[in-house]
């Protein structure tokens, strides 16, 4: 089962334009998979962005995602290098069974958020516990709940940027609006692709992409049920404290014991 609305072909290829530039957490991963002796798995891997820096830098990640069009534009992307650094898993995050262990595991940018339910959150970090080793890391990055605009009404549609469409010669535009349900702690993006080509016709592509937000302790306390303890709280991907100008809230979680 996919976990969010990027799962055909155009849909990863519009995935890597959108994410292709962001690189503020890279540095962060790399240096916490320097510090194991395993493999390091990443969870929602998509399309490969830091499993590739990672693989480029001389180390070896599983890249596990539940998108075979999301992979497969990962192993696209791989040369001699780094093909024999990076291994491929089509699996769901909260249910699968590599049969080994990690010194890291991680989810990077928001992908945590994916996971809609708190049963959902919590057989993923079941899965976590049971893959990491007893000195073992796990690393999720998510937005703080104080970053995020609760009003009411969506907000109104926003253009974000137009680009050289790479499918064609003509124009690719993205714009996007949020909508909220504060009961439910849920936030839809409504995201408007339009390509249009040399003659002017425009094509729309639309996606709608599901996060569910979670507060400090709401984790802690999913974390303790799964076996796993918050060992580290950063307000950002530069290990910046954690306080309430935070937009982001990046987790350091060891299993219970270790």
């Amino acid at each position: 089962m996919t976990l969010d609305a990027w799962d055909d072909d155009e849909a990863a290829a519009l995935y890597d334009l959108v994410y292709e530039h962001y690189d503020d957490d890279l540095s962060l991963y790399e240096e916490f998979a320097r510090r194991g002796e395993t493999p390091a798995l990443e969870l929602g891997a998509g399309t490969g962005r830091v499993a590739l820096h990672l693989a480029r830098a001389g180390l070896d990640v599983v890249a596990l995602d539940s998108s075979p069009w999301m992979l497969r534009r990962l192993e696209a992307a791989l040369d001699d290098a780094t093909r024999r650094r990076v291994r491929t898993v089509e699996a769901d995050m909260r249910n699968f069974d590599l049969r080994e262990t990690f010194d890291l595991m991680f989810c990077a940018l928001d992908t945590f958020e994916l996971l809609l339910t708190a049963d959902d959150q919590l057989s993923a970090l079941r899965c976590v516990a049971r893959h990491l080793s007893r000195g073992g890391v796990f690393v999720a990055e998510l937005r703080s709940l104080t970053a995020i605009d609760w009003s009411d009404e969506p907000a109104a549609l926003q253009l974000e940027w137009v680009r050289q469409d790479p499918q064609g010669g003509g124009t690719l535009a993205k714009m996007s609006s949020i909508a909220v349900s504060r009961a439910a702690q849920l936030m839809t993006s409504t995201l408007i692709f339009d390509r249009t080509d040399a003659g002017g016709v425009v094509r729309r592509r639309t996606l709608e992409v599901t996060l569910r937000a979670t507060g400090r302790f709401e984790l802690e306390l999913l974390l303790a049920r799964a076996g796993l303890r918050i060992e580290s709280l950063y307000g950002g991907t530069d290990l910046s404290p954690f306080t309430d100008a935070s937009d982001t809230m990046v987790v350091v979680a060891r299993l219970e014991g270790a």
